[in-house]
């Protein structure tokens, strides 16, 4: 979130509380007995200070990067909160689904369009469930769609480091490993949007030891199987069939990784 205006010490100071107690609700954040000094109180372990002088200097030289900053201080506190300040409430993760979701989503939602078929929505979790967020919430946290987004994939980033894994490995004649099947651990309904995340790109093109290419037939799953592979068409079948019988369908193409960017598969 771009500021015309480079904000003062007291008043960034203030912004950044208010951005913590929307984004870490779990969390209790209040100023610090020393300038410069935010505490965020947890209930299983001891405070943690949060020094804003150096945070403050970086903004001052770079005002248009407020989101990108705060984002990477936000990420720096999660690794040294404990797991429950990591995945309080609400927890933002990214979802992806077809862009005929849109349509019947009840009502405007936040997103970013992928590809002309996909769109990728963003959902905060609550003890009592899920839901989608929409502008209002935005509006209300006081922060743009690219800060919620950097949150979402940071988070999902997270999870995957810590215990997503890909079981179902099948092998090729030669013995091979040429297709992973994901086996989502956790219960919210993520695995496809794990495409977003270039370290998952280049963990399944180390064991595939090819190009992978990609199905996320519906929101909970994701499938890879190497470019060279003998089990393509195994592949393009299991999406198209896992999609034909989703519950919440995301779509039966195939992907690629091309310069950095996502693509539709086409087969050579």
């Amino acid at each position: 979130m771009g500021q015309q205006t480079t904000m003062n010490v007291h008043d960034f100071e203030n912004h950044v509380l208010k951005r913590l107690t929307a984004l870490r609700p779990g969390w209790t954040v209040r100023k610090g007995p020393e300038a410069f000094q935010l505490t965020i109180r947890r209930i299983r372990q001891g405070d943690l200070r949060f020094n804003l002088e150096s945070f403050y200097q970086q903004y001052r030289e770079q005002p248009g990067a407020l989101d990108r900053l705060f984002a990477a201080r936000l990420r720096r506190l999660d690794q040294e909160c404990d797991s429950e300040a990591l995945f309080g409430a609400p927890l933002i993760l990214p979802v992806l689904r077809p862009a005929s979701f849109l349509e019947s989503a009840g009502g405007p939602v936040v997103y970013r369009r992928m590809l002309t078929e996909l769109v990728v929505t963003y959902a905060a979790h609550y003890a009592q469930g899920m839901r989608y967020l929409l502008p209002q919430d935005l509006n209300a946290w006081n922060v743009g769609r690219d800060h919620v987004e950097v949150i979402a994939l940071t988070n999902l980033a997270l999870m995957f480091r810590n215990g997503m894994k890909f079981t179902g490995l099948e092998a090729d004649r030669s013995g091979r490993t040429q297709m992973l099947m994901l086996s989502y651990v956790d219960q919210r309904p993520h695995g496809a949007a794990l495409m977003l995340l270039p370290e998952v790109w280049a963990w399944l093109e180390e064991m595939l030891e090819d190009t992978p290419i990609v199905g996320v037939p519906e929101r909970g799953s994701l499938i890879a199987a190497g470019q060279g592979a003998q089990l393509l068409d195994r592949l393009r079948h299991d999406v198209q069939e896992r999609h034909r019988e989703a519950a919440f369908p995301v779509t039966a193409q195939l992907f690629c990784l091309e310069n950095g960017r996502i693509r539709q598969y086409a087969q050579r």
